[in-house]
């Protein structure tokens, strides 16, 4: 009898064996299919083989305007980077043009704000340093929750969403004018602008824009913007 025991308890080892070996062979075959697709960027361990997606990207500034704090960078498009070389010729004029300063204060704004490709994420708002201060906070958020608000995150360059792009920017007038800021009523610019883009997603493709100085600075901002001529 012993022996037949002694038998069955190896049958019994012999069947749990082979069970906890067959669930080896089946974790070790879901693990192989994941390590495959994240290799073909489509499973959970997308980025794995390739450390760089796991950094965030790195953004080097070009060429900046220090006094006014324009700049530019790698990651801008080269139709931009040729606008602020403009915008920068401008600026550095004995005396400026403020009609004509305004008008690419104007320019700028709409080409930054609207080219969403080079953006970060919807936290990262284009337009802003062509903003006025006072009413920053405000724009940001407006910004963030209307034309940025499906914009997915690139922090480590894996983005695949198609974003707009600005193309071209035609001004088609500049005129001086007033306008109200807190109490006083100070000199504007009405800038109004059709823009095209690279690829037409539905966005905006004219507006005007209320450019003025900024208090104690020789630097003009936007202060009103209408998707409408």
């Amino acid at each position: 009898m012993a022996r037949i025991v002694m038998t069955e308890k190896k049958k019994k080892r012999n069947i749990v064996k082979k069970i906890l070996l067959t669930l080896f062979i089946i974790a070790l075959l879901v693990f192989i299919g994941l390590v495959i697709a994240g290799a073909l960027h489509k499973g959970p361990l997308k980025g794995w083989f390739k450390g760089k997606e796991n950094v965030p990207i790195e953004i080097k500034v070009l060429d900046e305007v220090k006094d006014y704090g324009y700049k530019i960078s790698d990651r801008d498009t080269a139709y931009y980077k040729e606008e602020f070389a403009k915008l920068k010729e401008i600026i550095n004029e004995k005396e400026v043009d403020e009609k004509k300063y305004s008008e690419y204060v104007a320019r700028m704004f709409v080409n930054d704000l609207y080219t969403m490709s080079t953006k970060v994420n919807k936290y990262d708002v284009g337009g802003i340093e062509y903003y006025h201060v006072d009413d920053l906070d405000d724009f940001t958020k407006s910004v963030m929750e209307n034309i940025y608000k499906t914009m997915l995150d690139d922090t480590y360059g894996t983005r695949e969403q198609k974003l707009p792009e600005v193309k071209s920017i035609e001004t088609v007038s500049v005129n001086e004018t007033t306008y109200k800021l807190g109490t006083n009523t100070v000199k504007a610019y009405e800038v109004k602008l059709k823009w095209t883009y690279v690829n037409d997603m539905g966005y905006d493709t004219e507006g005007t824009v209320i450019v003025v100085q900024q208090n104690g600075t020789e630097k003009w901002s936007v202060v009103d913007f209408q998707p409408k001529l």
